[in-house]
């Protein structure tokens, strides 16, 4: 009897195998077909990441390690830009306000730099400069007053550019004297000489914490901190909606039909939208991007992650390939 119902139960059980659908492979996502390069910001978005992308290379910098960048202009005068990657902001102020001042003014008009605009103006040889600077809006690295606000004088004289600096109310200024170059300058205000920040080599794109106004918000919330992709010097882009074309069939012969822009900003933040339902940040699949770092070299390129492997966001993982 049990040597039956044994024989009954394997067949029971060899027929219900046979009568089951067989399991599907599961279907991974195809393999991408272009070079990869990873921008990881960090979780807090501290650093900075420089790309290149003829030669895949990268170079970053953590974003507090300067506060001022001295940009030549085609016109012979210099940009001084603000550190927008730590949220900076900064008001004029005339050289006999700058002598005496010590404590903040309620009636300041704080601006700070957005891409392409910057919050001063240029400085052009024998002009005087005066601005307080405040470092870090958000508090993140300096949460102190004396910490966050600094003025700072910047003469060009005929032996180069002398700059003054000292935290609002401190006594001692430090004072630094930098020759003119064709390359930017970066300064820090708690070091005694420029910083090395920008990589040797010209950067196509740079992955980096700036500020993007939002126009359609109270001035409280308009200058808003985002992370996103900016242009490097020279270098132009147009966006391609894959309803026109997929990433994987776009070819070099259709460039012409594109409208590119030097605007830094061409890239910009919004490849990525945070969904509040999962509390996480996703792609934006519908879109990639056509970059020009020459007259005929260009670059088809995507974002395809913003999670690293355990899961932490700000590991920027794009694709591209030469057309």
């Amino acid at each position: 009897m049990k040597k039956w119902l044994f024989v009954v139960g394997v067949s029971v059980l060899l027929l219900g195998e046979g009568c089951r659908k067989p399991e599907k492979p599961w279907q991974l996502p195809p393999p991408p077909a272009g070079q990869l390069l990873e921008a990881n910001t960090g979780p807090e978005y501290d650093t900075v990441v420089f790309l290149r992308l003829e030669t895949g290379q990268t170079h970053k910098a953590l974003r507090n390690s300067w506060d001022l960048r001295f940009e030549p202009l085609s016109s012979g005068a210099y940009q001084v830009w603000l550190n927008a990657a730590m949220y900076a902001f900064s008001v004029q102020v005339t050289p006999t306000e700058w002598d005496t001042l010590s404590t903040l003014s309620p009636n300041w008009r704080w601006r700070c730099d957005i891409p392409d605009t910057a919050a001063l103006p240029p400085l052009r040889p024998g002009d005087t400069l005066c601005f307080v600077v405040d470092r870090d809006r958000g508090e993140v690295f300096y949460r102190t007053p004396t910490q966050r606000y600094y003025k700072v004088r910047i003469r060009w004289l005929p032996s180069g550019l002398s700059i003054e600096a000292a935290p609002l109310g401190g006594n001692t200024p430090l004072q630094w004297s930098l020759t003119p170059q064709l390359t930017p300058i970066y300064l820090s205000l708690e070091s005694p000489s420029p910083v090395q920040v920008a990589p040797p080599w010209s950067p196509d794109l740079i992955v980096t914490r700036y500020i993007h106004p939002f126009y359609d918000q109270p001035e409280e919330y308009r200058w808003y901190p985002v992370l996103g992709v900016l242009s490097g010097k020279g270098v132009e882009v147009a966006t391609v909606s894959t309803q026109l074309s997929s990433y994987e069939s776009f070819s070099y012969d259709q460039v012409a039909q594109l409208t590119f822009s030097s605007r830094q900003e061409a890239i910009g933040y919004d490849w990525k939208t945070y969904d509040f339902n999962t509390g996480t940040y996703r792609i934006d699949f519908s879109r990639f991007f056509v970059v020009k770092t020459g007259p005929t070299t260009y670059y088809k390129l995507r974002f395809i992650d913003f999670y690293d492997s355990q899961g932490r966001k700000g590991a920027v993982k794009i694709e591209y390939l030469p057309l």
